[in-house]
């Protein structure tokens, strides 16, 4: 068992992978399909297409048999063939299989009257199928995209594509191809008014005359004759091409139309109607024959007949025109549902992108509020933290203080009555303060802290208070604070600095203007300067020092 469902997994795996036996008949296809496109349409038909095993097959068969139908003359107007090959080649397959699948696409949508949709899968084609060397299908569908540019009279880019359609053929050395397609830019370059480009598109075209078939050779003579002629050419020149047309086209091939209307350009009316005359015999009176009817008959004056045929004329036209509008307006249409289906569709798409913006600033913004109050309550535990060591540090100076000033007031009886006093009082508040911090006693910490107050809020009696002290705790202090010249009320500033205070915090407390000159006055009588080192500092070393 434990090897079993390996190897059926590997089988089953290995035989969904494995073509059927039409595969390589499929494949071969593609040897013949251009010079035998019959054979290929035979054999094809001739596979039963539920032998096919896969997606791949599947899609190889409904491409082929849909080009073997195209160069069958078979137009297609549903995609029943095609759908396996579009379906499967969205995603899959070679740039030439995308290349393939989106022109004949394209083509059924063109016979099918839907000329946007045919205009996008064959931009399409060219898009997906740009590494593509099969430069026959490129060449099909930049002429087949000229086609429909054509229809709408956008002669720029009709003469493009017919242009680009002509490299292709040339690459292929597919000479008739390559002079009808210069033919036709010839005819666009002519909408467009480039009458240099039509000279310079025919004279190249006249240099492979000489290789190509005689539809070709009949195309440049139409083209040359209606639109290569300017007023340097002469009548005689205009005679001698008509011949020559004559001569080297079949008769078969000669469109007499443009041989009667060049006719016409020379004045040679019996000529012309000649011409006519054999177009006629075809069987056809369009508007082209009733155009150059009209001319002929007003070159012999016949103007009741002239104008006979210039109503007929107008009538096939104005034929023509109703059903290019209307198929103008069914393309204005067309082209109208899929820009409101893009519009929607990029209305949608700018909905998802503002709603995931949208959420993602969300996101962004708690993520931001949330490490700030990471890092806010980190800073808050460091300062607590801190502040924590500084009362423990405080509490323990408060100790110390309280320690000394107890065996001050037992071993110095002769303490000065108001440093005794002030020893005592301090003495008092100080036991005060630790009791509430012992007991957790909230009543006794008020009365303590509204004492501190109030002795804290009688600037002079606190200072004078703490210099008592000092005098009691560290009189060699006091002592030298006096023979260094400062008064009473410098050395009360001396001491502020001395329970730890800043100089800030002293100037904030004793809020006097001239702090920084007493702090200077104090420095000049203590033998410092301003850049030695800071009064806090150094009173605190000094207490320190002198209490050794």
């Amino acid at each position: 068992m434990k090897y079993l469902l390996p190897i059926l997994f590997a089988f089953c795996f290995f035989s969904c992978q494995r073509h059927s036996d039409n595969w390589e008949k499929i494949c071969d296809i593609e040897k013949y399909i251009e010079s035998r496109p019959d054979s290929a349409l035979t054999v094809l038909e001739a596979i039963d297409i539920e032998t096919l095993s896969s997606d791949e097959e599947r899609a190889k068969y409904a491409l082929y048999m849909s080009m073997a139908l195209d160069k069958n003359y078979i137009d297609k107007t549903d995609f029943e063939v095609l759908q396996p090959a579009i379906d499967y080649y969205e995603n899959h397959g070679s740039a030439t299989d995308k290349l393939r699948t989106f022109y004949y696409q394209g083509r059924i949508y063109f016979n099918i009257g839907e000329s946007e949709k045919a205009m996008k899968c064959l931009v399409k084609s060219i898009d997906l199928g740009s590494k593509s060397n099969d430069l026959s299908t490129k060449a099909r569908n930049y002429n087949a995209q000229g086609l429909l540019y054509s229809q709408y009279y956008n002669w720029e880019k009709y003469v493009q594509c017919c242009l680009a359609a002509a490299q292709c053929y040339k690459s292929l050395n597919n000479t008739d191809a390559y002079v009808r397609m210069l033919c036709k830019a010839s005819e666009g370059y002519v909408f467009i008014g480039n009458k240099e480009a039509v000279n310079k598109t025919l004279l190249e075209c006249h240099t492979y005359l000489d290789e190509v078939s005689d539809r070709s050779k009949a195309y440049y003579y139409e083209v040359y004759l209606t639109h290569g002629r300017d007023k340097t050419i002469s009548d005689e020149y205009v005679d001698g091409v008509i011949r020559e047309y004559l001569n080297i086209v079949p008769s078969n091939e000669v469109d007499w139309i443009t041989i009667a209307n060049a006719y016409l350009s020379t004045k040679d009316v019996h000529s012309a109607k000649d011409a006519i005359n054999k177009y006629e015999a075809n069987g056809i009176k369009d508007n082209r024959y009733y155009a150059i009817l009209t001319q002929i008959y007003k070159a012999e004056f016949s103007y009741k007949e002239a104008l006979k045929s210039y109503e007929l004329f107008n009538h096939l036209t104005d034929s023509i025109d109703f059903k290019m509008l209307e198929q103008d307006t069914q393309f204005i249409e067309e082209r109208h549902q899929l820009e409101m289906a893009t519009i929607k569709e990029q209305e949608k798409k700018k909905q998802i992108i503002a709603v995931c913006a949208t959420l993602i600033s969300i996101l962004i913004l708690i993520a931001i509020w949330i490490t700030s109050r990471l890092r806010l309550s980190k800073m808050e535990k460091i300062v607590a933290e801190k502040e924590v060591e500084r009362y423990k540090l405080l509490y323990a100076q408060m100790e110390d203080e309280r320690d000394n000033l107890n065996a001050l007031l037992q071993q110095n009886e002769e303490l000065d009555p108001k440093a005794m006093n002030a020893v005592a009082r301090r003495l008092e508040l100080l036991n005060k303060f630790f009791t509430a911090y012992i007991t957790d006693n909230s009543d006794i910490d008020r009365k303590a802290s509204k004492e501190m107050e109030e002795l804290l809020e009688d600037k002079e009696k606190f200072m004078d208070s703490n210099r008592l002290a000092y005098a009691g705790s560290h009189p060699k202090f006091i002592k030298y604070l006096e023979d260094k010249g400062l008064t009473e009320w410098e050395i009360n500033y001396c001491c502020l600095y001395a329970l730890g205070l800043k100089g800030k915090e002293v100037g904030a407390y004793i809020k006097m203007r001239s702090h920084y000159n007493n702090s200077s006055e104090v420095r000049e009588k203590l033998g410092i300067s301003e850049h030695d080192t800071n009064l806090g500092i150094y009173i605190r070393k000094l207490v320190k020092s002198l209490s050794e």
